[in-house]
């Protein structure tokens, strides 16, 4: 027998025992359903993926119910977990969350109300349990732990997969078995699947929680074959999967009661107005809209900030600004004041124009310290996106200024104003994607009027949408836009 075996075997044990003492209801009975962890609604959560590799297809699930029910999703993931579940994946189950690989540890803690471990690997799991913060992963937990957060881990994917019951030396079973208590008494919660909290921890947490992440029905695997999720997914949007599969996608993430495409590019999507004679009418009417449709974000000028904020308050919509706009032109002073004053009055999304001029004149430094001045002054509350202005630049340009962007610490790299020559295309997102990575986003904007260019776009690498015809791209219908 292999040592893998044996580890196996020992934490089937471990888990079998736990669970017969504490009373615990198994996963998957009435009182307990798979995947039933309460969520704790309109809340902000960070979510950590670690190397885990069983249940994956379950975590990307829950990873979409958990970005459905918060306000704000942060996936941090590690160098493993990039390889083994994929950034693409989690994009794909939580569009409108973030999706980062580094960061400073204060700024991601910072307004974070739970913190969710669906796939913890032994690894990490140790390494809390140690408080050995050799990680970013592992120095977030230990610190949401630090300041009283909840924090919840599923112990599901703590070995890699075939658990074979029986007989096992005594030293490792107590060994694996302390890890589990050495979790529990720090203040981990910890659950036998991706959030299906034990009846024990379910009654003492009842109060925090509320939502099921069930709440759209069961699925009768019956008629999914093999398929280790849902299957609705494939059963009700079979245009969409196949259009992720086609465009690279190895894994598809569905949960029970899986939303329709429509819902789910309208998550991607900042709904925009821009127009220098937008009026109050016209702004009401977008936030509105977004509401109804459930947009990624607005996106208004800054004098709109305020009323935007005002109008989307209790909603999952969030309100991005522009700075810098449209021309880039300004100082890093300018620009940084500009964000400051934008968060103040409720932006939580920040799209500043970089200094074109100062690119295509090679001041490669003074491009970097002008998206630094943004970062800095958004740091911690609010994301930034990077207009590049793709239509006045060059292969080479536009490859300098996503890894000038991805060097300023920047979330996302953008392809336009919609003010300028052109807009975007998808082979500036394709190149866009593969320059900054997996660990960044990627926004389309300009020119996006249907949802097949929409679709198109996030087959090419797209996380965002940035649309004024954003109704007409969710909906499918034609749009009467003509521009932002």
């Amino acid at each position: 027998m292999s040592n893998d075996d044996v580890v196996r075997r020992i934490a089937a044990e471990v888990i079998r025992r736990l669970e017969s003492e504490s009373g615990d209801v198994p996963a998957g009975s009435e009182s307990s359903p798979r995947g039933g962890y309460r969520i704790r609604e309109g809340k902000s959560a960070l979510i950590l993926l670690t190397g885990g590799d069983r249940q994956i297809d379950e975590a990307l699930s829950q990873l979409e119910r958990i970005s459905e029910k918060s306000s704000q999703v942060t996936v941090v993931m590690s160098p493993s977990a990039q390889s083994i579940v994929g950034a693409p994946a989690v994009r794909r189950a939580a569009p409108s969350a973030q999706v980062l690989t580094e960061g400073s540890p204060d700024s991601l803690l910072a307004g974070v109300e739970a913190v969710y471990l669906p796939n913890m690997s032994l690894n990490a799991a140790s390494k809390i349990a140690a408080l050995q913060g050799d990680s970013l992963v592992c120095i977030l937990a230990i610190g949401a732990l630090l300041r009283g957060l909840p924090v919840v881990a599923s112990t599901g994917s703590l070995l890699p997969g075939d658990l074979d019951e029986g007989r096992v030396p005594s030293g490792l079973e107590s060994r694996l078995a302390r890890l589990l208590d050495e979790l529990r008494s720090l203040g981990v919660q910890l659950s036998d699947a991706p959030f299906t909290m034990p009846s024990t921890l379910r009654a003492t947490h009842e109060s925090n929680f509320s939502g099921s992440a069930l709440e759209n029905g069961s699925c009768d695997q019956s008629t999914t074959g093999d398929c280790a999720a849902c299957g609705l997914c494939i059963e009700r949007t079979p245009q969409a999967v196949g259009a992720l599969v086609s465009s690279g996608a190895d894994r598809i993430g569905a949960a029970i009661g899986a939303k329709p495409v429509t819902s789910e590019l309208g998550g991607l999507i900042d709904h925009t107005l821009l127009k220098p004679d937008a009026t109050e009418k016209d702004i009401r009417k977008l936030c509105d809209e977004a509401r109804q449709h459930e947009f990624a974000s607005v996106c208004v000028n800054p004098g709109w900030v305020g009323l935007a904020a005002e109008l989307l308050k209790g909603t999952r919509v969030k309100v991005c600004t522009v700075v810098g706009f449209p021309l880039g032109a300004t100082t890093p002073t300018a620009k940084a004041i500009e964000t400051r004053d934008a968060i103040a009055n409720g932006a939580t999304e920040i799209d500043m124009v970089i200094n074109v001029g100062a690119l295509k004149s090679g001041n490669d430094e003074l491009v970097r310290r002008d998206i630094e001045a943004v970062v800095d002054a958004a740091r911690g509350k609010a994301i930034v996106k990077v207009i590049l202005e793709t239509a006045l630049l060059t292969r080479e340009e536009k490859v300098k200024a996503c890894l000038l962007c991805k060097m300023a610490g920047a979330d996302f790299v953008k392809t336009s104003t919609g003010f300028s020559t052109g807009g975007a295309t998808t082979e500036d997102i394709a190149l866009m994607r593969e320059t900054v990575g997996p660990g960044m986003g990627v926004k389309a904007s300009g020119g996006i009027r249907d949802r097949d260019t929409a679709e198109a776009m996030v087959a090419a690498g797209a996380t965002r949408i940035g649309a004024s015809a954003s109704v007409a791209i969710a909906t499918g219908t034609k749009s009467s836009s003509k521009g932002y």
